[in-house]
């Protein structure tokens, strides 16, 4: 049976990976953002839908742009696609399915997969 990954869980992992990177807590974000910080780790988890003003506020926090984290998510649909143990689905055909990975499988699938083709 094929993993699935939906493109909200990328997103979340990449807004997660750059926050961590640039030694930002939740509480700070949320400061920053109005955003709960549940309502910030739903996101970043995946088990949310972001919105792209959530997009956008979230970047702006994080002093990037949010090209910057739809490339990423990018590179990850490019990677995965070439993987037949993984399907990227939208968050409404993986809640059918009930198979989501979480936001540490989705890290380490991406490495993997993204080292491959070093």
């Amino acid at each position: 049976m094929n993993q699935q990954i939906t493109y909200n869980g990328l997103v979340g992992f990449e807004l997660e990976k750059i926050r961590k990177e640039l030694g930002k807590e939740q509480s700070e974000v949320s400061a920053h953002t109005g955003i709960s910080q549940p309502v910030l780790s739903r996101l970043e988890k995946g088990k949310a839908n972001i919105t792209m003003d959530q997009l956008f506020v979230i970047c702006e926090a994080l002093n990037i742009k949010p090209e910057t984290i739809i490339s990423e998510v990018s590179k990850g649909v490019e990677a995965f696609s070439t993987e037949n143990a993984v399907n990227i689905t939208t968050t409404k055909e993986a809640s059918a399915t009930g198979a989501i990975l979480a936001g540490a499988a989705i890290g380490a699938l991406l490495t993997l997969v993204l080292s491959k083709g070093k």
